[in-house]
This record gives C-alpha cells, sequence and structure tokens, in this order.
C-alpha cells in the first residue's frame, strides 16, 4: 500500500510554483511526482499541493496502471493469498498460475486483460499432459483462481473496478455430468460394520475404520488423531489438528511437504462423545501400539493414533489406500473413505432423536445447509424403505 508521502513546494521565476509529492509504494520503492503551476502567491501553491495529493491519494496514485499480472502475481498475490488460504489451496493455486495463467496472460497488463481474453482461453484450454479438453471442474477450478488474483487486486489495491471473470461462462458438454459416490445406505452400512467386526480383521484396520465411522473426521483429521486425544473417563474424542501439505520452496524450486496443522479443515477443534463398545476397542488397540513400542525400545511421548511404529504420522493417502484394500477384499463398494464421513452424516440424519444441530456440531459443518444435504439422502432412503413396508403388507 502507498504509504510515508510527503509534500513540498518550490519557488520558480515569477508566479511559477514547482509541487513535489514523494511516497513509497507497494514495493517499498520510493517513488516522486512533481509538475509546474502557476499562482499568484505561495500560500496558493501550498493550497494547490494538498489538492494534489489528496487526488493522488484518491485515485491510487497511478503506481499500478502499468504493472503485469505476473508481477502482480508474485510480488502481491503470492504474499498475501499465503494467509487467507488454506495450505493446500495456496499450494493448488500456484501451481495453475505457474503451469496455466502466467505462461498465458503474465506479460498483460493486469488492467488491460478483459473478459474476452479469459473466455477465448476456457474455450480453448487443453489438458497438459495428453491434449484433451479440459473437464468443467478443471475450468472452474482456473476460473477460482483467476478471481482470487483480480478480488485481491480490487479490494485491497485498488486497481481496477470489477473482474472481468465474472461474465465467462462455461460450456458444459451434454454428457458430461459429474460423478457423485453416494455414501453407503442402511443395508450397505450394516455389510461394512459387519465386515469391520470379522474376528479375521486386524485391530488396527477395525480400530481405523471404526474411528472414521463414529466420527465421521476427514481423512486428514484421522492421520492427524494423537493416542492421548481419547479421553476414556470422559468418554470424548478431541479433534484439533490434521495432517496436510504446504508450499516448500528448495533453491528457488517450489515443492510441498507433509506437516501437522492445528485445527480441522474449517480451522475449528471438535469434541465429541463416542460409545462405550468402541472406546473398548480402542484401548486395546492402544495398549498393543505401546506394547510394539515397548519392545522396540521407542519411547514417543507424541504417538498418533494411526501413525508409524515410531509413533510419527502416516501420510492421508495410505489410511485411503488401507481403506479400499480392506473394501476390495470384503465386497464391500468401494466409496472414498471420505464418503465414510457422508455415511455417517445419513446415517445420524436418519434417527429422528437426532437433532440436526447436533449432527452439524458433530461433523464440524460450518454451513447447516451441508448438513440438510445429507438429511435430505437420508430421507429419500426412509421413503424407499416406507415403501417396500407398505409393499409386503399389499402382498
Amino acid at each position: 500500500m502507498i504509504k510515508d508521502i510527503n509534500g513540498t513546494v518550490k519557488k520558480m521565476t515569477g508566479n511559477k510554483y514547482k509541487l513535489l509529492v514523494t511516497y513509497y509504494n507497494n514495493f517499498e520503492e520510493r517513488q516522486r511526482k512533481q509538475k509546474v503551476i502557476e499562482v499568484d502567491s505561495t500560500r496558493k501553491a501550498y493550497v494547490a499541493l494538498d489538492e494534489w495529493i489528496e487526488e493522488l491519494t484518491r485515485n491510487g496514485f497511478g503506481s499500478l496502471d502499468k504493472i503485469t499480472l505476473e508481477t502482480f502475481y508474485k510480488k502481491m498475490w503470492m504474499k498475501d493469498a499465503e494467509s487467507l488460504l488454506e495450505s493446500r489451496s495456496y499450494l493448488d493455486y500456484m501451481k495453475i498460475m505457474d503451469t496455466r495463467i502466467i505462461p498465458t496472460f503474465g506479460s498483460m497488463k493486469i488492467k488491460s486483460i478483459r473478459t474476452f481474453h479469459i473466455q477465448n482461453y476456457i474455450n480453448q484450454a487443453k489438458n497438459l499432459k495428453n491434449g484433451n479438453e479440459l473437464a468443467y471442474t478443471t475450468k472452474k477450478k482456473i476460473l477460482n483462481v483467476l478471481s482470487s488474483v483480480f478480488n485481491l487486486a480490487i479490494d485491497v489495491y485498488r486497481i481496477m473496478d470489477e473482474s472481468p471473470v465474472e461474465k465467462v461462462k462455461i460450456k458444459r458438454k451434454k454428457k458430461e455430468v459429474k460423478k457423485v459416490c453416494k455414501p453407503y445406505n442402511l443395508s450397505e452400512i450394516d455389510l461394512f460394520l459387519k465386515a469391520v467386526n470379522k474376528p479375521k480383521t486386524p485391530l488396527d484396520t477395525k480400530a481405523f475404520l471404526l474411528t472414521a465411522f463414529v466420527t465421521g473426521a476427514r481423512e486428514s483429521e484421522l492421520a492427524g488423531l494423537l493416542e492421548s486425544d481419547i479421553d476414556f473417563n470422559q468418554k470424548k474424542i478431541w479433534i484439533h489438528q490434521r495432517i496436510t501439505k504446504r508450499p516448500k520452496f528448495e533453491e528457488d524450486d517450489l515443492k510441498e511437504e507433509y506437516y501437522c496443522a492445528p485445527g480441522t479443515k474449517t480451522g475449528d477443534e471438535l469434541t465429541m462423545v463416542v460409545p462405550d463398545d468402541y472406546l473398548k476397542v480402542m484401548k486395546e488397540f492402544i495398549l498393543m501400539k505401546k506394547k510394539q513400542r515397548l519392545t522396540l525400545g521407542i519411547n514417543s511421548d507424541k504417538a498418533y493414533l494411526f501413525g508409524n511404529a515410531d509413533g510419527s504420522f502416516v501420510l492421508p493417502t495410505s489410511l485411503y489406500r488401507k481403506w479400499t484394500r480392506f473394501a476390495k477384499r470384503n465386497n464391500l463398494r468401494v466409496i472414498r473413505l471420505h464418503d465414510i464421513r457422508h455415511t455417517t452424516a445419513s446415517f445420524l440424519a436418519a434417527d429422528p432423536t437426532v437433532p440436526l444441530k447436533v449432527i452439524q456440531e458433530r461433523l464440524g459443518h460450518k454451513d447447516i445447509r451441508t448438513t440438510m444435504n445429507m438429511y435430505t439422502s437420508a430421507l429419500e432412503e426412509s421413503d424407499i424403505v416406507a415403501s417396500n413396508a407398505i409393499s409386503n403388507v399389499l402382498r
């Protein structure tokens, strides 16, 4: 932002005065502007200086009129977006900027980029690997990234008045339907729990999948659970951190690394009551893990619940692979690990004694409408069950 604005007046010959304004721009660079005016007194020259500084301040000093998209991205967006976006989203946005947007629009002045420029790009955008047309969702993500850039230019730096992204349209192919993996229905939940509770199911797998179903936690949050997060006396579990990605620069090369971030994906911590049968399994599981570390001579004060033998965390992708292997071995419909969370939500929503507000708080939904969508899905299944019940009576 513009700061340290100073103005001076210098008397020249006759009634001419030189007005000089110095300031520091957004890049911490010292800038100066000057002009010559003709007035009949020094007092009027200072009045003119004040009016000029006010005009420059109102119009943003014109210091960013010629800034290119690449310069704005590197000197402003990267700095501001890092604090505004989730680490993983920040990394994903940077990849799209570096591989797609900067090669196309980087040399253009940000103020000169128009809707038709972006529309033409979106219409012709191809997959960088195979040259096929991009999917609707990928095009949408590119527009989201561009919106974040232009919104920053508008709201914070006042470079422009409106975003050229707003009126861009994406054509969806008639046959292009977004694939949505449905959560388990009630009968599938029964099969899932029977498979989990089979005697041959390894204790670590049983503990992991029961935790996923009982808590409805996201896979990053499951990976971030500590053994100490289960309070056996209060019969509660505390979800307060997650394993996620963040950007990492090594000799100007952008990479990524996993780390333990505080809070859930939505930022809040969760504490929920869990059933006795679940606690019984977890107590046996944690005891087994502690014995393993003792045998290996490992002393870990901060052991991750589903971590490695030395107590360190495993990646969320590792938990996902563990789940898919289990599902295939037990002939279960393979859904995403995240869809077990949706399954939990639908299961709870199908119970009329559980208030929606409780489900929202338990799952950490920021918006009650997300919980309502789960409730609608549960109602549809209950309606089918009711229809079948009536059908059985009529036979």
